[in-house]
């Protein structure tokens, strides 16, 4: 296969993923998260009906009882230069961060990336990479629909 095909740079796998809305843990984030924190309830890789995993008590409970505050979003940066994993996001309705960035790829003249924030900055709308004067960041769309209801079907 490799003698047939050119090899993608990693840049459109990253971009592929960021666009589907799938994030993924790399070892400066791996502690950061729950499996709800990046929508993986929403894209059935969570199981409510079985199992027996390592953390199953916290993410069950978070699931049935708890109320989500901090969420993965799909965001769009002016520019070329991409994010490091773990890069704070911050917005002016709060004194300090309100998310990480995730996952992030070039898109063209701008970048696309997956970040972790939370739900009343997200309301707000003015959010800004690496600090409060940074730049501005531009909620996007992600391809899945958030439901519990539907989620905890799973």
């Amino acid at each position: 296969l490799a003698a047939a095909l050119p090899q993608a740079p990693l840049n459109d796998w990253l971009l592929a993923q960021v666009r589907a809305g799938v994030g993924q843990v790399f070892g400066a984030s791996r502690e950061l998260f729950i499996p709800q924190m990046l929508n993986l309830q929403a894209l059935g890789g969570v199981s409510f009906k079985k199992g027996c995993y390592t953390g199953q008590e916290i993410v069950a409970r978070m699931q049935y009882l708890g109320k989500l505050k901090r969420r993965l979003y799909r965001l769009r940066l002016s520019g070329t230069d991409t994010p490091a994993v773990g890069v704070e996001l911050f917005s002016p309705v709060h004194g300090s961060s309100v998310g990480e960035v995730v996952l992030a790829a070039q898109a063209g003249d701008t970048v696309e990336l997956l970040a972790v924030l939370q739900e009343d900055a997200v309301n707000d709308g003015r959010l800004h990479l690496g600090s409060g004067e940074g730049p501005t960041l531009t909620l996007l769309d992600l391809p899945y629909q958030l439901d519990a209801d539907q989620e905890i079907q799973r």
